[in-house]
């Protein structure tokens, strides 16, 4: 049992160190991206979670043998020595790199996650504790130094960094770290003073020398002395401390003089920075003593002395009053402004806690000292209440916010009665203040709000107390929202009140709103807002009727945010799937809603129908005076502009917002009014009988029966008061007194009035009666004909889509199914004849024979519920249904439908000369849209593959799959006896859309249509068409303007979207059938190729999504190219190898990080293209006339092998997510994006029988060297920290540099191998890899002469990681590495290189045993050790072995 439990034991420890290994060399290292980072340091927190010692084994409580499992080791600061090559990384280089990551990563994720890592793991100090101590001083230094930068993620690192010392070293171990200048110098005072209390002490001199700075000079102290990364570190410090424990209670009275000047000095720091935050405007503004010495001394501002608040506010005032030095300040007030805010913020923390963590003498409690008293708390929470309320810049009154919530619940909590006071004393304030208060008008109140939330929520008892009082106080002061009830006496009162106007304060009213508005945002308040609810809406709602501009935005604010907290997040329109709340809940849980919109509706409809006098003022007379009437009114009335010149007083504010609050709600399946009558109409509408409306004018009357309202009245509700008693229940929850009032709107003039009217109408329907509204409303166009407005049917036909849309397309029952197959589309087909049956006379008949016109508005808005409902209506009507006969009944239907139009209507239309070629046609409202459906319509009819067989004696019969029906629908036997078959051939109408030029949607249309036929392989629609009328139209689209298109002479469309899909479906069509280069219709292949890349080369402009189709059309043209030369003509052959050269070339500038992803994308679908026609002529699977005469040549498939190799790694996840899936279906097997590009590399295995790829040997030795320049200049660019603030960066973030190296390495290595019989080859490899080994001589010596300079640059030579550590340097650094490791194994088998391999091994121990280069970064000096003593290893054995050679290559997974 012992024995088996060791040789577990052992597997374990071989398993842990191999996945360590993996995680924290693998994805821990200078320049690893942030998944990459993520994942090493997850991994690594679940190892140290089971296997660091000091921790529970993760083991069986009953276990015989219980062990614990220490595989990891605690670090020991003493070890000098490096592990030996295949050991497992140790405990000092975890800790080493983790440190790393806390400083140089600039995700704020990761540099949390490696903190907690650091926290807790343990440390066990070192016998000689010297090392320790000098380890932590060199991290505190860089520290330090990063907390000194202006950069925000370097000073939280340099925080963060000071945060685990003070805990690991200074609170758990007793290190004394001297953080401040002054206390280096140890004199015998300081001895007695604990560490923690030193250090402390430390951080708060820096403040104050900091603060000094910025008051002598606060442009030069915000560019060199920032503030920010020390608050933070103290911040944390303080919240490091127990408080409670022994060693801070034995010297409490030194703790307390420390909080006490730390709360001092941050004070201070307030008082230096508020006047820059509390001007009027302070993103653009600064105060006056600023931009005069900006005049004086060049261009640096000074202020001497500390500037009070009030001094500044009188600065801006006399200043803005005067009307001079209103110069913009430019970036220095930005710099500043950024300092003041980042300082606030950073204050406001340090304040909290301080008032927060020590124990306070308010807080009973004996057994610990008082380390705050009340009063400091009071002041604490004054100053914040101060800054909140006084700061106009958002991201400062922001952060303040937090912290003044934080202390108002310590505030809240106390025994002290005067502090709990104060918090309700600083509610009152925030209401009391908006009336009296001077706040900017673009601020939104400013922090006022966000002080009333905090003084809310900072407890949940105080959130019970005082939200009551305060929402009353706030609906008291938003109660006068300055309406009018007319129109005429608003207009007026406008130009009254802006000329009494104030623009520099906000009225009270909007405060109150704004900071309403905070509260219903706020989601620690969600469910004790929801009694306040109701209230707001009726106070958002009457205020959009507001004279004031100010009220009607904040309004809308409002409006807003109630949608939210009631319905959720708004989502996309397709997207919707109605599962908010439906009109029943809404109205049970706010009652007084349901009168209140009822009421604001009615006056909307009330405003509409003014407008309708407006647009025929003659139908108010009576007949007897008619003749007086009309001569009084202007002859030439235009109603359009009378609409737009009063449609502001027509339209009433709240009517948008109260069709999407109707429109947001979810439909219910029935109405609790529906009555036993009601229920019988609709069994019977459920059994076939269409329900007949009780009223022919109004669809209403279809949903429930009509209702008195006289009878029932509906209380009005008061503006001022949302307390609202309604006198029935179920007019109260009904929602049939809004279908009536919507409906009405359904018929405005206004485009979007209508459009909202039958969104909100849609749900007010229960699901129940859908079928008999829509057949309702669909018989009412249809019966009320030629005296129809189009208006009214323009909006009746909206309605019916909405209804559709919200009934029948989201998991319909097989009942509403039957509903729309025998109700529904009857009645919607029946108004085909009306709609659109003379769509190429611009006129149609009704039922009764009169003319009358339809627009294009209206016979759009009809085609597109034919096309998304009926046109292809098998796709949401049959699937989940079993009814075999209903299944079978709609097929038949949806049919006999398309062929009617098919052959009756879109035929004759498309085909006519009418419709397509007017010229002034697609100028009209709505003629695009109408061509488009129209030919979209003609699409779905040519994919129906029902057959229309006629028979001998005349007679038509449908064959639908196996069934054959008759023309009236009804099943009969397969009858042999038949004349023909008719298949509709669709080339006439669409090479008359093709052919057209004004209606460019209707021809993108139809080839997208082609080619989605042509990627899914159903050619049979081309054998319809006839492919070779089709060609020549798309070749044309291929040339330019100015080109030779052929015999044709066709000319290419207009439009680049056209022309790119066009080539795109000519490069499939060469691709799925049988062409070549004699039968594709062109007059050379050559120069169709020449004028094909004529075009790419920049010539002549080429669109870009013209450009990328040609792309595609080349990969697709290869083969037909190498057709082309005769067999045995070299020279042919030769010219046709350079033109494929030049393409494989250009292709791979094209997948270049820095191209666009356009660009990228045609490159990847190109290169999927070349490889699937290349495989299927190796395959053998062509005719022999369409094999090529040549094979291409090799350097091209080299290029194209390294294209595919960039467009793996590519930074866009849908390109290489395509690659890969290329890869997988090729090999049979799921590989992810990583995995394809390793099994890419590891699979390249030329045969040495072939040619030397030098093409490829060449580009991966480029890579791995990776300097275009000197190696000097190199190494010099990458150890300068300095860099512009907008510097250029790799374009490509998902890219693994280092893994990205190791591949290219393995190959070249695979192919040093392969060719080892070729020495002039292999010596080639060889001098060009050694290339790498002179960069890594001259590397150090730059670094050893640049010493001086690094030091004066900031770059930490001896520090913790070492000038290595540097990310762009220790990517050089890793590549010429493993080019020096290429070099060794390459100079092994030649034999005149052995002087190489000596040459190595001198590098590598100048490298490791080099004093002024040491510490080496822990990858870095491992790497070196291994490879020098690889080189000895090698040298002495006279070879080196191939498994060795791509040995430790730990970024590779190796798939295989």
């Amino acid at each position: 049992m012992v024995a088996q439990a060791k040789v577990e034991l052992e597997n374990v420890e071989v398993a842990v160190t191999r996945w360590l290994d993996l995680a924290v060399r693998g994805c821990l290292y200078p320049g690893a991206g942030f998944a990459k980072v993520a994942m090493g340091l997850r991994w690594l927190g679940i190892l140290s979670s089971f296997f660091t010692p000091g921790r529970p084994a993760q083991s069986p409580e009953s276990s015989m043998v219980p062990f614990e499992v220490a595989a990891l080791g605690a670090p020991n600061f003493g070890r000098g020595q490096l592990p030996a090559q295949g050991s497992g990384v140790t405990a000092d280089e975890i800790v080493t790199v983790l440190t790393q990551v806390l400083i140089d990563d600039p995700f704020d994720a990761n540099r949390a996650g490696a903190f907690e890592l650091l926290t807790s793991w343990p440390l066990v100090r070192a016998e000689d504790g010297g090392a320790a101590q000098r380890w932590a001083s060199q991290l505190l230094g860089r520290a330090l130094h990063l907390i000194g930068s202006t950069r925000a993620g370097e000073s939280e690192s340099g925080a963060l960094i000071i945060r685990w010392l003070f805990r690991k070293f200074v609170v758990l171990q007793g290190v004394r770290l001297g953080i401040d200048s002054d206390d280096e110098q140890v004199d015998a005072a300081n001895m007695d003073v604990p560490c923690d209390v030193l250090f402390a002490r430390g951080l708060l001199a820096r403040i104050s020398r900091c603060r000094m700075a910025a008051e002598s000079n606060l442009l030069d102290a915000a560019q060199h002395s920032p503030l920010h990364g020390l608050l933070t570190a103290v911040q944390y410090v303080v919240a490091e401390i127990d408080f409670a424990s022994s060693e801070v209670q034995a010297h409490a009275g030194l703790w307390r003089e420390w909080l006490a000047a730390l709360a001092q000095e941050s004070i201070d720091v307030t008082r230096v920075v508020l006047s820059v935050l509390t001007s009027a405007s302070p993103e653009g503004n600064i105060p006056a003593s600023y931009r005069e010495m900006e005049d004086t001394i060049d261009g640096i501002i000074r202020a001497a002395g500390a500037i009070e608040i009030s001094d500044a506010a009188s600065d801006i005032s006399s200043d803005d009053e005067g009307g001079a030095g209103n110069e913009p300040a430019g970036p220095r007030q930005q710099v500043i402004l950024s300092y003041c805010w980042r300082a606030v913020k950073e204050v406001s923390g340090v304040l909290a806690v301080v008032a927060t963590c020590p124990p306070g003498s308010d807080q009973s409690d004996e057994s610990q000292s008082a380390l705050i008293d009340s009063e400091l708390v009071s002041r604490i929470g004054g100053l914040l209440h101060t800054l909140l309320t006084s700061i106009r810049h958002r991201g400062a009154f922001s952060a303040v916010h937090p912290a003044f919530a934080r202390v108002c619940g310590r505030m809240f909590s106390s025994a002290d009665v005067e502090l709990n006071r104060r918090v309700s004393e600083w509610l009152d304030q925030c209401v009391d203040i908006a009336t009296i208060c001077r706040v900017s008008v673009t601020r939104r109140s400013a922090g006022w709000p966000l002080c009333l939330l905090a003084t809310l929520t900072c407890d949940k008892l105080a959130t019970q107390a005082l939200l009551p009082r305060a929402m009353d106080k706030l609906f008291a002061l938003a109660s006068d929202l300055q309406t009018d009830s007319e129109a005429d006496k608003a207009v007026a009162s406008d130009s009254e009140a802006a000329s009494n106007t104030d623009d520099t304060t906000d009225l009270p009213q909007v405060h109150a709103i704004n900071m309403m508005r905070t509260l219903l945002e706020d989601h620690t308040l969600a469910s004790d807002i929801v009694p306040y609810v109701e209230h707001a809406f009726v106070v958002a709602l009457t205020g959009l009727r507001s004279r004031r501009w100010a009220i009607r935005n904040v309004c809308s604010l409002l409006f807003a945010a109630l949608a939210r907290r009631v319905f959720g997040n708004s989502r996309g329109r397709e997207e919707t799937k109605y599962d908010g709340i439906t009109g029943r809940e809404l109205f049970t849980r706010f009652p007084g809603l349901h009168p209140f919109l009822t009421r604001q509706l009615e006056d909307a409809v009330d405003r509409l129908a003014e407008i309708d006098m407006v647009q025929d003022p003659v139908e108010i007379t009576d007949d007897e005076g008619q003749g007086e009437q009309t001569t009084a009114t202007p002859p030439l009335v235009d109603p359009a502009s009378a609409v737009l010149r009063t449609g502001a007083r027509f339209i009433h504010p709240a009517l948008y917002p109260c069709l999407i609050l109707l429109a947001r709600l979810q439909p219910t399946l029935a109405d609790a009014t529906v009555t036993r009558e009601d229920s019988a109409v609709n069994a019977d509408a459920e059994a076939g009988v269409v329900a007949e409306a009780p009223h022919a004018e109004s669809a209403t009357s279809a949903v429930a029966p009509p209702m008195n309202l006289d009878r029932e009245p509906l209380t009005r509700v008061n503006e001022r008061n949302s307390t609202v008693h309604v006198t029935s229940a179920s007019t109260m929850l009904s929602m049939y007194s809004f279908t009536e009032l919507v409906e009405l709107c359904v018929d405005s003039p206004v485009f979007k009035t209508r459009e909202m009217a039958a969104r909100a109408f849609a749900p007010l329907v229960p699901s129940e009666r859908a079928a008999s509204v829509v057949t309702s409303l669909l018989k009412g166009v249809y019966d009320v004909g030629a005296t129809i407005a189009a208006n009214s049917c323009h909006g009746t036909l909206c309605q019916v889509h909405e209804l559709l849309r919200v009934h029948w397309r989201h998991d319909c029952d097989a009942g509403m199914r039957r509903a729309f197959v025998m109700h529904v589309f009857p009645a919607l087909t029946a108004l085909w004849p009306i709609l659109v049956q003379a769509v190429d006379k611009g006129v149609t008949e009704d039922k009764a024979g009169e003319h009358f016109d339809v627009t294009d508005v209206v016979r759009h808005r009809y085609l597109v519920l034919v096309n998304e409902f009926a046109a292809r209506g098998e796709a949401w009507l049959l699937p989940g249904l079993g009814d075999l006969g209903l299944a079978r009944t709609t097929r038949v239907l949806l049919t006999r439908f398309r062929l009617t139009m098919l052959y009756g209507t879109l035929h004759p239309v498309l085909t006519g000369s009418h419709v397509l070629t007017q010229p002034n046609g697609a100028q009209v409202a709505g003629a695009y849209g109408t061509v488009e459906e129209l030919v979209r319509l003609f699409l779905a009819c040519v994919d129906d593959d029902a057959l229309a067989v006629v028979r001998d004696d005349g007679s038509v019969q449908l064959r639908i799959g196996s069934d054959v029906v008759d023309e009236h629908g009804s099943r009969m036997a397969a009858d042999d006896d038949v004349s023909s078959e008719v298949l509709y051939n669709p080339w006439s109408v669409l090479g008359s859309v093709l052919a057209n030029n004004s209606f460019y949607e209707a021809k993108l249309l139809v080839l997208e249509w082609m080619l989605e036929h042509a990627s899914h392989e159903r050619m049979h629609i081309f054998e319809r068409i006839g492919i070779d009328s089709l060609l020549p139209r798309l070749i044309a689209d291929t040339q330019i303007a100015s080109d030779d298109c052929g015999d044709l002479m066709l000319q290419p469309s207009r439009d680049p979207r056209v022309r790119a899909a066009a080539i795109r479906l000519l490069a499939q069509l060469c691709t799925r059938l049988e062409i070549d280069a004699r039968t594709l219709p062109v007059r050379d292949m050559v120069t169709y190729w020449d004028a094909i890349a004529g075009q790419l080369s920049g010539s002549v402009f080429c669109p870009l999504p013209v450009a990328t189709a040609l792309v595609e059309l080349q990969a697709a043209l290869v083969h037909l190219l190498l057709q082309y030369p005769e067999s045995g003509d070299s020279a042919a052959i030769s010219d046709v190898n350079q033109r494929t050269f030049a393409w494989a070339q250009q292709i791979y500038e094209w997948t270049d990080p820095e191209r666009a992803a356009p660009y990228r994308l045609a490159v990847s679908h190109a290169l999927v293209t070349y490889s699937a026609i290349k495989r299927y002529i190796e395959a053998g699977r062509t005719s022999p006339r369409q094999r090529p005469s040549a094979p291409v040549d090799a350097p091209s498939e080299e290029i194209m092998r390294l294209c595919y190799w960039r467009l793996l790694q590519d930074d866009d996840e849908e390109i290489r997510e395509y690659m890969a899936r290329s890869i997988s279906r090729r090999l049979g097997r799921e590989l992810s994006c990583d995995q394809a590009c390793e099994k890419l590399v590891l699979d390249f295995r030329p045969s040495s029988n072939s040619g030397y790829p030098h093409t490829y040997v060449r580009n991966r030795l480029r890579y791995i060297y990776g300097v275009d320049g000197s190696v000097k200049q190199a190494v010099s660019d990458a150890i300068s920290p300095g860099c512009a603030l907008f510097a250029h960066e790799n374009p490509n973030i998902y890219i693994d540099e280092p893994r990205n190296v190791q591949l290219a390495y393995h190959s070249l290595v695979t192919i040093a191998d392969i060719y080892a019989g070729t020495e002039d080859s292999v010596r080639e490899l060889t001098l060009e890899a050694a290339r790498c080994v002179e960069a890594l001589g001259e590397a150090r010596g730059v670094l050893v002469e640049s010493r001086k300079l690094m030091l004066e640059n900031g770059v930490v030579l001896n520090g913790v990681l070492g000038v290595t550590s540097v990310s762009a340097l220790f990517s050089l650094l890793q590549s010429w590495i493993l080019g020096a490791r290429l070099t060794v194994f390459a100079a092994t088998r030649v034999g005149d290189c052995s002087h190489l391999v000596d040459r190595v091994i001198e590098v590598a121990k100048s490298w490791v045993e080099s004093e002024e280069l040491q510490p080496l970064h822990p990858w870095i000096a491992r790497a070196m050790r291994q490879l020098g003593e690889t080189a000895v290893r090698a040298k002495g054995a006279s070879s080196m072995d191939y498994d060795e050679a791509v040995s430790d290559l730990f970024l590779l997974t190796c798939v295989e």
